[in-house]
């Protein structure tokens, strides 16, 4: 059942989410088939699984991940180390900003996909914002100095009323509005602006999968079981099914491989996870392309930090429970972009963005201890004589974290990595990828940047020489790439599976996430992948003679 009153209106205190309900069943109740199963539970998963349901189809979801609840996140570190790293209802940054058209019009996408911009933009745009409802965050809230920071960040550029042009607010996947249940039968209290999207939304009010598209698939009979880690999909011998392999991965888990059939399998786990599955699939006797593995890329993500800067930018989180106390909020991780696309010169793949980037209460220490750290060894800024005592007073006296901007840039990388697999272990390699100029070019904007606030400015540490200029990515892309035959290509626009290194398709086998796209997009890419996914879903319903009902929404059994 879900609660009818499980927040006070108003409060900033954490929600009685114990009567909160699971969407997963137990592995108990699985059947032998289904019309179509799901793997993963993202924005590619989550989306097959909702409009797959909302076409009739018999609909099992298998997630690797966990499923979390709102007050289940961990706010200390000594806790985090615990969860895994899938997650039920897909990555928790949510950010809704579109790639540069001409992105779409690159020669890496199939010419389908270059040809239904307008259809991709509008009808499969409109029905994910029907589903996400993306907002900006209010001028109804507490201001936010990080967002004052954001725009003191380039007053070193030579360009009259620069943040004018550039910076904006980001719409946002986050409820800010107090809702006894949401239109798919949730409740979502308002966020309370605690800073902790990234490590798990406690509050409720974070518009991931599980808020939506996923109830959504259960109100229209989706089964879900969570926990359980697909190894293989291989086609009958018997019939014109599919053969799902499968474990569970819970504490009391024997670890007994187990089958489950389908028509339709829709790959959502994600670039790595998608891909993963693929190249194991391909061992044991699945033909297909031998591009699988091939076209990784990391999005061109870039982290930075401008270290004691001159005024407070209070972008750390704070644990649910203290937020009444709280006088300056860190907002949402994400609130603004610096969308230097508007500004640079040349061709789109020399652009970036770069946004503000809050950091979770549960990494606080760490983040606190390292960056100090960090800021000594490779800071790039020496600050004058008569700077330097009144910076020191600030580390003293704890100023300096909350005088901290983090910085999160996207670019645009060659797409070269390589996902392998040998002898049950998966391998990602590239060569000289952090030495790629689109790096070079966000680190040099980030330290600008930092310059603006007099901050210290600090690489990610792991972006150095010694350690071969590594590169940390939230937002992995490709491993499955979309191509106009198996030559070029694991899958075609529509998400099919090629036959080998033919232009002919495997019947019913899909893929529809992150791993699909043949390139970076250079922005957060869940719209990107939102928007693909709707497509993919609405091509196999025309195909099939499928009627995916968009417009009834039918409230899980329970809510009010």
């Amino acid at each position: 059942m879900w609660p009818s009153t499980f927040f006070k209106m108003g409060s900033t205190k954490k929600p009685d989410w114990a009567l909160y309900s699971k969407l997963g069943s137990p592995i108990a109740s699985i059947k032998t088939k289904y019309d179509v199963v799901v793997i993963g539970s993202g924005y590619g998963g989550g989306i097959a699984a909702s409009r797959c349901a909302r076409a009739g189809k018999s609909v099992c979801v298998l997630e690797r991940g966990k499923e979390w609840l709102p007050g289940d996140f961990p706010e200390t570190f000594d806790l985090v180390a615990q969860q895994v790293q899938a997650t039920f209802g897909g990555k928790p940054m949510t950010y809704a900003l579109d790639m540069d058209p001409a992105v779409l019009q690159d020669s890496a996408w199939p010419k389908e996909i270059r040809n239904d911009a307008d259809q991709m933009n509008t009808v499969d745009r409109g029905h994910f914002f029907d589903m996400i409802k993306p907002e900006t965050y209010p001028t109804s809230y507490p201001a936010l100095h990080k967002i004052d920071r954001m725009k003191e960040s380039l007053r070193k550029y030579d360009i009259e009323d620069l943040h004018e042009k550039i910076l904006s607010k980001l719409p946002l996947y986050v409820t800010f509005e107090d809702k006894l249940t949401n239109h798919v039968g949730v409740p979502q209290p308002k966020c309370t602006a605690c800073g902790n999207c990234v490590g798990g939304c406690n509050v409720g009010s974070k518009n991931t999968l599980n808020m939506n598209y996923l109830p959504d698939a259960k109100a229209h009979g989706a089964e879900i079981f969570t926990e359980t880690d697909v190894a293989t999909v291989l086609k009958s011998t018997t019939s014109s099914d599919w053969i799902i392999n499968f474990k569970r991965v819970d504490s009391g888990s024997t670890g007994q491989e187990q089958t489950v059939q389908a028509t339709y399998v829709i790959l959502g786990a994600g670039a790595i996870g998608s891909t993963k599955i693929l190249l194991r699939s391909k061992q044991n006797g699945l033909a297909i392309s031998d591009r699988v593995g091939l076209g990784f890329s990391t999005n061109g993500d870039v982290l930075g930090t401008s270290y004691n800067a001159d005024n407070f930018a209070n972008s750390i989180g704070f644990p649910t429970d203290e937020m009444e106390a709280v006088e300056n909020p860190p907002g949402p991780t994400i609130t603004t972009v610096a969308d230097f696309r508007k500004v640079i010169e040349g061709s789109f793949d020399k652009h970036h963005v770069i946004e503000d980037f809050s950091i979770p209460c549960n990494t606080a220490k760490v983040y606190r201890t390292g960056l100090a750290y960090t800021a000594f060894q490779v800071g790039t800024k020496e600050y004058p004589p008569y700077e330097e005592f009144e910076k020191a007073m600030q580390i003293v006296k704890g100023e300096a974290d909350d005088k901290s901007l983090t910085f999160l840039g996207m670019s645009h990388d060659d797409a070269k990595g390589v996902i392998s697999l040998r002898n049950e272990i998966f391998d990602i390699t590239w060569d000289d990828l952090g030495c790629q100029k689109n790096f070079l070019d966000v680190n040099k904007d980030m330290q600008k940047m930092t310059g603006g606030l007099e901050g210290v400015f600090v690489i990610n540490p792991m972006w150095h020489p010694a350690l071969g200029n590594s590169v940390i990515s939230g937002h992995p892309l490709g491993g499955c790439s979309m191509g106009e035959s198996g030559q070029a290509g694991v899958v075609n626009h529509a998400g099919q599976v090629f036959d080998a290194n033919t232009d002919q398709v495997m019947t019913g086998l899909l893929v529809v996430d992150g791993a699909i796209v043949p390139r970076p997009v250079g922005v957060n890419p869940s719209l990107t992948i939102a928007i693909l996914a709707e497509r993919c879903l609405r091509l196999l319903a025309q195909r099939e003679g499928w009627n995916i009902d968009y417009d009834t929404f039918i409230p899980l059994p329970g809510s009010k």
